[in-house]
């Protein structure tokens, strides 16, 4: 049985719901004889226009939804479903609405923003489709907090161990535990910090000719074991770091519309 997710809540009902609704103006849109030129002046342009305006400021409010943690007006994952799928029906909509006839002003300028922040929504579907259960399975049921812990702990056994030996292995012990998740942002992106200390010192025990000791063979199993909590955490802060990247895009998009919205609606009923 497949999974039951946001893109298929309720039968796929609100799938449904945009498929009806792009019918119904694709069907308007081929039907409509104005006297004049087609477009957002015409009678279907105006119906067309506030159905856009009112399925924008829906999209919007999905926003307020998801913070009002005690609303009753339906599940969040709900929302969302209508708020993918009523997304992709503005973008034909918005299409129509403009009768396909573009140029340098307000009126463009609401529509192109429209369909960046739709184009910003696949992005964001495709997110929320694999990174929840790709950054669950990496933390194996465990907190950020408490995998550091076992850094903690890996750390705290390598130096007592390190004690019975020579002063390199001592030294090595202790450059690992001063390693960091990163360096730079940009390898957060990536996911990979290359002058990771842990990497180094693996390296540099793996060609120790004392690892013969029983305390050596030790430490090193521990390192390995520190290299990768090391690198589910970094994989865990890849991902969450693109999630916030793609907020830091979404958000100012959809605000941008929202006013490139008022002063096309502003445009068209005081100065045309």
């Amino acid at each position: 049985m497949a999974q039951d997710n946001f893109m298929s809540f309720r039968r796929h009902r609100y799938l449904k719901l945009a498929v009806g609704l792009v019918c119904l103006c694709i069907v308007l849109y081929v039907r409509d004889t104005p006297p004049v030129k087609p477009g957002g002046g015409t009678w279907l342009g105006y119906g067309l226009g506030t159905l856009g305006a009112l399925l924008i400021l829906f999209l919007l409010a999905f926003g307020m939804r998801k913070r009002a943690y005690n609303s009753q007006l339906g599940s969040v994952r709900g929302w969302l479903s209508a708020h993918v799928y009523l997304g992709i029906a503005l973008a034909l909509v918005a299409t129509l609405h403009a009768a396909f006839e573009f140029g340098w002003n307000i009126h463009t300028l609401a529509y192109a923003l429209t369909i960046v922040v739709i184009l910003s929504g696949f992005w964001g579907m495709v997110l929320y489709l694999r990174q929840p259960t790709r950054m669950s399975n990496l933390l194996d049921g465990l907190t950020l907090q408490q995998i550091g812990e076992k850094l903690t702990e890996i750390d705290d056994r390598c130096k007592m161990l390190a004690a019975k030996l020579d002063a390199k292995t001592q030294a090595l012990v202790a450059e690992s535990a001063k390693c960091q998740i990163f360096s730079s942002y940009w390898q957060r992106l990536t996911g990979h910090n290359r002058s990771c200390a842990t990497k180094r010192v693996l390296a540099q025990m793996g060609m120790d000719s004392s690892q013969g000791s029983k305390e050596h063979n030790e430490i090193y199993t521990l390192q390995l074991r520190r290299s990768q909590q090391l690198n589910r955490i970094r994989e865990f802060v890849r991902l969450r770091t693109w999630t916030e990247i793609w907020l830091l895009c979404h958000v100012p998009l959809s605000i941008a519309l929202l006013m490139a919205l008022i002063a096309h609606i502003v445009s068209v009923f005081f100065y045309w």
